[in-house]
């Protein structure tokens, strides 16, 4: 009979921060992509509202208009520059995700190369128990037959 792995609730337990570590990563690539839509949103809206400004100014624009678009692309840029930092956060998270989830990843493969070794070790047990089974079976034959013969 083989005995249990004994290091096992320990790879249970760095499989499931395994897990854990690669759903939050899941997350935070996902945030990430959505700051990116975010941000190509505000860039896309600056361009057209630079168009706007750009075709009002060659047909004739009182200055009040003028200073109102401006001051609209200027919020614009603002929030442009607001999502550039949230972009960049968003990244360092991301990345802080990827090493977190590398180094119980490690963990893992860790533990199944012991697991893998205990298993090793109890073939090889089971495998000399099983010929010192057939070793004493083939001696008791031998001394049965020996006593029979005379």
């Amino acid at each position: 009979m083989s005995k249990g792995f004994p290091l096992q609730s320990l790879l249970d337990r760095a499989q499931v921060r395994s897990d854990a570590a690669a759903a939050q990563l899941g997350r935070t690539n996902a945030q990430v992509r959505e700051v990116e839509q975010r941000l190509q949103l505000l860039l896309d809206y600056r361009s057209e509202y630079r168009e706007l400004l750009a075709n009002a100014v060659k047909t004739g624009m009182n200055t009040i208009g003028w200073r109102n678009f401006r001051e609209f692309i200027a919020r614009i840029d603002l929030a442009v520059e607001q999502q550039r930092e949230a972009l960049a956060q968003a990244k360092l998270q991301l990345q802080e995700s990827q090493r977190h989830w590398h180094a119980e990843q490690q963990k893992v493969k860790s533990f199944d190369a012991l697991f893998e070794r205990h298993l090793q070790a109890e073939q090889k047990r089971e495998a000399r128990q099983e010929q010192k089974e057939q070793d004493s079976f083939a001696l008791r034959g031998f001394f049965a037959r020996r006593v029979a013969a005379g």
